[in-house]
């Protein structure tokens, strides 16, 4: 199935994760083996794509917590009134 190839090795190269998202949902079926490890090994890079686009937004989400937990504790200072 050249188009599943194709379609996955443009998701992958552009790194685009809407497209890989669409094209890993198809079911893919290999002409030769050979095509079937391209999948495999494009499959992987897919794979290492989405696990660092997991860690930037886990980076990401720690920097909101962070920025979450400051405002809060300068919040409380700042309204921290003593007669």
């Amino acid at each position: 199935m050249k188009s599943y190839l194709n379609e996955l090795k443009v998701a992958v190269i552009n790194k685009d994760l809407k497209k890989l998202e669409q094209v890993v949902q198809m079911q893919p079926v290999f002409d030769t083996m050979d095509e079937a490890m391209e999948i495999q090994a494009f499959m992987q890079q897919a794979i290492d794509l989405l696990q660092d686009e997991k860690n930037r937004l886990t980076k990401e989400m720690q920097k909101i917590k962070n920025l979450q937990k400051f405002n809060n504790e300068q919040s409380k200072e700042t309204f921290n009134f003593k007669a």
